[in-house]
């Protein structure tokens, strides 16, 4: 059975899961019976060759190998310093993780950086299945028609477009006397930081530089997206990478891990251990008694208020450096104290207290719409297992089978395109 078909059984545990073919099966070599087999086998570690077999047990932080074009890295002493964090390296340690190389590294990195990592070959590397292959293909083709080389001119005319938002913000709250214009003021401010947060998205993904040569200073356009939204780019970058990684792996993916509030699948009932929190997300008494069993009433009105949550997030990532992860950087939080300093500044120009609240909580409702675009075209999908046993697919299958199965395409009329 193709590896992109999804399977349902009794020991799935509703957990969509891909069966490998008969291609992808390893053809591990039995264990020597002679000497002779025993001094060959040495012979190929002392040439660097290794099975998938070995290099599956190489899988932990101290002691990490990934497979890359059916060469062996051992990345053991670069998790600790990768910039995009520990956690999406250790996911795939004792893996083959060419495509998600491919996927979240600049080429310079993978012709540069790579080659001082690699410490021999595989010996019996399945050959990728024939929609991997079709995929990598494909890819190939679109870079030669350019399409992943990005025009600066898009940012320019993309950062114009959301600062004559805050202009009108800034009209309608300074220069503006009525209570109308102020409430139509934190409208617009709500979807100012919703269009904003595409260009941070687009930054912490590497598309707004996705070669070398495309010029554009991303480091510069985070921070300056940290600072007018108030949500770190580099906290975004250390948790969405591992969700495209993983996605809507149960245990895995930091972008379904929502509870007390939001459970999306029974094996969450159990408290389960969070792999990249690094901790137990407690199904405790709010969780079964206010919030889960309810949580189809609860979802916009929780939607309006998360982004006090991310403001959080972002807080607790940049004041703490205990998790491995290199992305955090000085401007990033300079930038965010920045916007602690002038969104307040700004609600405190108006008039009353409960101008200033109705001001506050306005804006972030709106923005809420971010929050519904993200969760809506994941939380409906299947969820997959990380599972540790033969004939199952880890995180779903392949790289580009899982993102696909565990995404929805959102159909909007052309007028809505925008948003």
């Amino acid at each position: 059975m193709p590896p992109h078909i999804p399977l349902q059984g009794p020991e799935s545990d509703d957990v969509l899961v891909l069966q490998r073919s008969e291609s992808s099966e390893s053809a591990l070599p039995a264990e020597p019976e002679s000497p002779k087999q025993a001094a060959s086998l040495s012979r190929q570690r002392q040439n660097g060759q290794y099975t998938v077999e070995e290099i599956a047990r190489h899988n932990k932080k101290d002691d990490a190998w990934l497979i890359y074009n059916n060469q062996v890295l051992d990345v053991s002493k670069w998790v600790a310093h990768h910039p995009g964090g520990e956690q999406t390296i250790l996911r795939f340690a004792g893996m083959d993780a060419t495509d998600e190389l491919r996927a979240f590294h600049d080429d310079w990195v993978l012709d540069k950086k790579l080659p001082h990592l690699v410490i021999g070959t595989v010996v019996d590397a399945p050959a990728p299945s024939q929609l991997v292959q079709d995929f990598r293909e494909l890819g190939e083709h679109f870079d030669k028609l350019g399409y992943f080389h990005v025009s600066p001119w898009f940012y320019v005319q993309k950062v114009m477009f959301v600062m004559s938002l805050f202009a009108c913000v800034l009209w309608l709250v300074l220069k503006e006397e009525s209570v109308a214009a102020h409430m139509l003021g934190a409208v617009v401010l709500g979807i100012f930081w919703q269009q904003f947060a595409f260009v941070g998205h687009d930054c912490g993904h590497m598309s707004a530089r996705t070669h070398a040569r495309d010029h554009i200073d991303v480091k510069n356009l985070g921070a300056l997206v940290t600072f007018f939204n108030g949500i770190s780019v580099a906290w975004w970058k250390a948790t969405h990478n591992v969700h495209h990684a993983v996605p809507n792996t149960v245990d895995c993916d930091p972008d379904i891990a929502h509870l007390p509030v939001f459970a999306l699948h029974k094996k969450m009932f159990d408290s389960l251990f969070n792999k990249y929190h690094g901790r137990v997300m407690e199904f405790d008494w709010a969780a079964r008694n206010i919030f889960v069993p309810f949580q189809h009433f609860w979802y916009y009105p929780i939607m309006a208020f998360a982004r006090w949550n991310l403001y959080i997030q972002s807080v607790l990532f940049l004041s703490h450096s205990n998790d491995g992860h290199k992305g955090r950087n000085m401007l990033d939080l300079m930038a965010l104290l920045g916007f602690f300093c002038w969104m307040p500044t700004l609600a405190l120009q108006l008039p009353s207290w409960v101008e200033v609240v109705a001001f506050v909580l306005l804006s972030h409702a709106v923005a809420g719409l971010l929050n519904v675009q993200i969760t809506l075209s994941h939380f409906s999908q299947p969820i997959f297992d990380s599972p540790d046993k033969e004939g199952v697919a880890k995180y779903g299958g392949d790289f580009f089978s899982r993102n696909v199965i565990s995404s929805l395409d959102v159909a909007f009329p052309p007028y809505l395109d925008w948003v």
